[in-house]
């Protein structure tokens, strides 16, 4: 597998310019099949910064319509908003945004067994997290994805969902690999002709 030079978006927004939040996208040569577009993201992450959000998956959006390949995109990553979030509404086609639309698989939506919930104070390392942020003794969200171009942006190839499954949501040897568990997608990507 072969990779094209990195890009990079600076993602900081006024209002929720705390943390120097950075996006990168790289092209990503899938033997026998082509070129991908996988994007890195995060987004802000105070509860109260969904504006800034939606400024950020409008950057998204652009970043990968500006450096598109053939092969669906992929956007993977903390994008600190729940599914009914505008920002991530936005980026699964189910509102717009400043006038403009889209549309991504949430694979966890196509595939995904059980709630999904990445963020949680099920894990040990979450629970101050969620305490500083949150200021609630339980707290349960599914904020990490992984996104799939749609057939509008990729006509000729398509990469279909086969599984989504948590990642690193158990101890291993007692240690929590992180504050977050992550998300673990199975794609089948298939080319149709052109025709088609």
């Amino acid at each position: 597998m072969a990779a094209s030079a990195p890009r990079s978006v600076d993602s900081r927004k006024s209002g929720a310019n705390d943390v120097p939040w950075a996006t990168l996208a790289v092209a990503v040569s899938l033997p026998d099949l082509g070129e991908l577009l996988f994007i890195g993201a995060t987004a802000s992450w105070r509860l109260n910064a969904e504006a800034a959000r939606e400024h950020q998956a409008l950057d998204l959006a652009d970043l990968d319509a500006r450096h598109r390949r053939d092969l669906p995109t992929i956007i993977a990553g903390d994008f600190n908003a729940s599914p009914d979030a505008a920002s991530i509404r936005f980026l699964t086609g189910l509102q717009s945004l400043g006038g403009q639309s889209t549309h991504y698989h949430d694979a966890w939506a196509v595939a995904g067994e059980g709630s999904g919930m990445t963020w949680s104070t099920e894990n040990p390392n979450a629970r101050s997290g969620v305490e500083q942020i949150v200021g609630q003794d339980s707290h349960h969200r599914r904020i990490d994805y992984v996104l799939v171009g749609g057939r509008d942006a990729h006509p000729h190839i398509s990469a279909r969902v086969r599984e989504a499954s948590l990642a690193f949501d158990r101890p291993i040897d007692g240690v929590w690999p992180s504050d977050h568990f992550g998300v673990l997608v199975t794609l089948d990507v298939t080319g149709r002709s052109k025709t088609a």
